[in-house]
């Protein structure tokens, strides 16, 4: 089977210390993978890594068993790897949908001699972002402001926006840090189904 994501000897070093020493792994569709260890280990450099945050020194990344060079987040998005930090990348005084389409605004000219400015068309991105929200049983209020909403309500937004941009690998970097235990349980079977979706 090919794997979606590989990390082939990933090695970085900052200032003379080195964060991963040729680390090696590989996720198939469906899985999920848990990095542990302690603080300063290297997990998140790694997922840096593999987001295009950071530059690995050594070692190659690979999806769909193809080589692929990372210049930034844009392009592991293009390659369908999204992540989810643990502070969310969130505005608080914009809307659920006004934050997940941030970026990728589908605008409509209402007057043709208005050639710069247009205004947000939130129909067509409000119904698919309620079909992703709906496939994951999710309760999430579109017209919400962020910034109103739980911790916990927050994240889902985070994984619906990742969902919306066309994550098939969704790396998240300690997501139950800033959770209740409730929102945790929630957390992980939202992952389970998110899993057996591929």
């Amino acid at each position: 089977m090919v794997l979606t994501l590989e990390a082939c000897d990933i090695t970085k070093r900052f200032a003379g210390v080195v964060a991963n020493d040729q680390v090696s792994f590989g996720v198939e569709p469906g899985e999920i993978h848990v990095l542990l260890g302690e603080n300063g280990a290297g997990k998140t450099t790694l997922m840096n890594i593999l987001y295009g945050l950071e530059r690995p020194d050594e070692g190659e990344i690979l999806v769909d068993g193809k080589p692929i060079h990372l210049g930034g987040p844009e392009d592991a998005i293009d390659h369908g790897i999204v992540m989810v930090h643990q502070h969310f990348m969130l505005v608080p005084v914009f809307t659920v949908t006004e934050n997940i389409v941030l970026g990728l605004e589908q605008v409509r000219k209402p007057f043709r001699w208005l050639k710069l400015l247009g205004v947000l068309d939130e129909a067509k991105p409000k119904r698919r972002i309620q079909e992703l929200a709906d496939q994951l049983s999710l309760q999430v209020n579109l017209d919400a402001r962020v910034g109103d909403l739980p911790v916990g309500v927050q994240q889902k937004v985070e994984i619906i926006k990742a969902l919306y941009r066309g994550a098939r690998t969704l790396i998240l970097d300690e997501p139950t840090a800033v959770l209740t235990p409730a929102e945790g349980v929630e957390l992980f079977d939202l992952l389970q189904k998110l899993a057996h979706q591929g």
